[in-house]
């Protein structure tokens, strides 16, 4: 389905996002989706999730969920006309990203949003292996080894074959 993006500025595999693919699939069957069919630990978003649409085509589009808009990496990233990732940036490790770590840390979220933990380890990895790998990787180990189908960060379970799921990564 053309106009997704599942890599990220900052690390994170926007592909196995619960709401970028209950977006997707969305589109796929006709059935928009709603926030009762997602995880609850999507409930941890700091801000009134229930009130925000759930659509998403990826960090690096132009339509963000509203959470992900509010990004400072990103907005950084898009002023500064970043194509791949923060490591591509002169000042990568700068305070943006260091102070989101340091906020994702004092309140919380990377135990209430596990997947958040990952970025520094993915950005590590596509250091070293290369974005374009490191992409490919992540859609290899975000489909189901049963059925194919895209599985997510916070779902048990794969919900076409009920194929156990991996745990959360980014």
């Amino acid at each position: 389905m053309s106009g997704f993006r599942f890599d990220s500025y900052c690390g994170q595999y926007c592909g196995a996002c619960d709401i970028l693919v209950a977006y997707k699939e969305g589109i796929e069957t006709g059935i928009p989706p709603e926030w009762d069919n997602l995880p609850t630990q999507l409930e941890n978003l700091p801000f009134n999730a229930r009130a925000a649409e759930i659509k998403c085509l990826g960090c690096k589009t132009d339509t963000v969920f509203s959470g992900c808009a509010k990004c400072i990496i990103r907005k950084c990233a898009i002023d500064k006309k970043i194509a791949g990732t923060c490591l591509d940036c002169n000042s990568y490790r700068c305070w943006r990203f260091k102070v989101t770590g340091l906020i994702r840390k004092i309140s919380g979220l990377e135990r209430k949003l596990p997947h958040l933990k990952f970025i520094d380890q993915n950005m590590r990895t596509i250091q070293r292996e290369g974005l374009a790998t490191w992409t490919k990787e992540q859609e290899i180990e975000w489909k189901c080894p049963q059925c194919g189908k895209q599985l997510t960060w916070y779902r048990d379970s794969c919900g076409r074959c009920k194929e156990a799921a991996r745990t959360p990564a980014g």
